[in-house]
Order: C-alpha cells, then sequence, then structure tokens
C-alpha cells in the first residue's frame, strides 16, 4: 500500500503515467506540436465589421469606418486598425474585449459580450453565431449583399422573374447566407451557387 501511494504522489517516470511516456517524451511532443506565431483567425474581419454593422458605432468601410475607430481610441494607429478589419489580424486581447463590450452595448438587449468575443475568435461552428435571423435580416448590408446573390443565381441559371416569389425567395437567401457563415460578398464562392440555387428556387 505505501508503495502504491509513493507512485502515485512522484507523477514523474513511467510507472506513475497511465501512458507510459516520460517527462523527456512529454517534452519532445510538446516541441513537435509548437507553432512560431499564432494562426490566422479565418474570417475575424468580415465578423468583426458585421458587429459593427449591427452596432451602428461607425459608418461602413467605404465611408471611413477606420477614421471612426480611431476617433473612439488615441492610442489605436490606422494600420492596426485597417489588419484588425481587413487582414483578418486578432488586436490584442484586451483591446477586442474592451471593443466588443463597448460594441454589444450598442444593440439590443440579450446579447453576451464574451459570447460575441468567443464567436468573433474563433466563428462558427465552434462558436455559434449570436445573430438571430430577425437581426440578420434587419442589416443592411447583409440585404445588401443578399440582393447581389440573388442577381447572380438568377442571371446564372437564368431564372426568370415570373418563375418566383420574390420576398420569400429574398428571405431563403438571407437565411442561407446565415447558416453558410456569409457576412461579405467575398465569403459567397462559386461552390455556393447550386445550393443556394437548390434551397431558394427549389419548391417555387
Amino acid at each position: 500500500m505505501a508503495d502504491k501511494e509513493k507512485k502515485a504522489k512522484s507523477g514523474t517516470g513511467k510507472e506513475g503515467r497511465a501512458d507510459g511516456k516520460t517527462p523527456e517524451e512529454y517534452a519532445a511532443e510538446f516541441a513537435a506540436h509548437a507553432e512560431d506565431e499564432l494562426p490566422v483567425n479565418l474570417g475575424f474581419s468580415a465578423r468583426l465589421n458585421m458587429l459593427w454593422d449591427l452596432s451602428g458605432a461607425a459608418p461602413p468601410q467605404e465611408e471611413g469606418r477606420v477614421l471612426a475607430i480611431l476617433a473612439l481610441n488615441r492610442d489605436w494607429r490606422e494600420s492596426e486598425v485597417r489588419s484588425w478589419l481587413q487582414r483578418d489580424v486578432l488586436p490584442p486581447r484586451l483591446d477586442l474585449h474592451n471593443m466588443v463590450k463597448f460594441l454589444v452595448a450598442q444593440i439590443q438587449e440579450g446579447h453576451n459580450a464574451n459570447r460575441w468575443e468567443a464567436f468573433l475568435i474563433y466563428g462558427a461552428p465552434i462558436v455559434s453565431s449570436p445573430i438571430n435571423n430577425s437581426m440578420y435580416r434587419q442589416d443592411q448590408a447583409r440585404r445588401d449583399i443578399a440582393s447581389m446573390i440573388f442577381a447572380q443565381i438568377t442571371h446564372e441559371y437564368g431564372i426568370p422573374p415570373s418563375a418566383y416569389d420574390a420576398d420569400r425567395v429574398f428571405q431563403r437567401c438571407l437565411s442561407l447566407m446565415q447558416k453558410f457563415n456569409i457576412y461579405e460578398l467575398r465569403d459567397f464562392q462559386p461552390g455556393h451557387l447550386e445550393p443556394f440555387r437548390n434551397y431558394m428556387f427549389g419548391n417555387e
């Protein structure tokens, strides 16, 4: 009994590890898995811009969003803000945390800033979208993208206006955009055409 307790407390050597690995083997595995820099958080900028859109706290990108954001915090530099909004670069975590708290405070009640922060960093499906369908459909930026997708699909497949109920098909487009995590027009890839056409026009 004394020997077993001694082994359990020591936690060193092969006899103290369920998988039989030594500390040196764990160290080698750690080095093998280590990366020199953090991976890019693909889609972060699109998700961040979507939150700015929903908050209404700054104009669209093409109308001076960067300068408006710089006015909120004089310590930020223009190159930094552009990289956050356009290059999927994460701000320092404290800056991101405070930014998200500010933006979430601008939108309707019931939103959790911590969930939004996690969603911005990791995206769906790792973190489910905090946006409900009604908010997504009320967002003018997303409606503009849906309009362009709508036009692209009807042109690509030669679908005449008389073949569908425009409002119903448009709402289906918005719904599928949310499910496919499409926040910017560039998120809509050629491979999306067929599933969007089937979903939008399949029951018409």
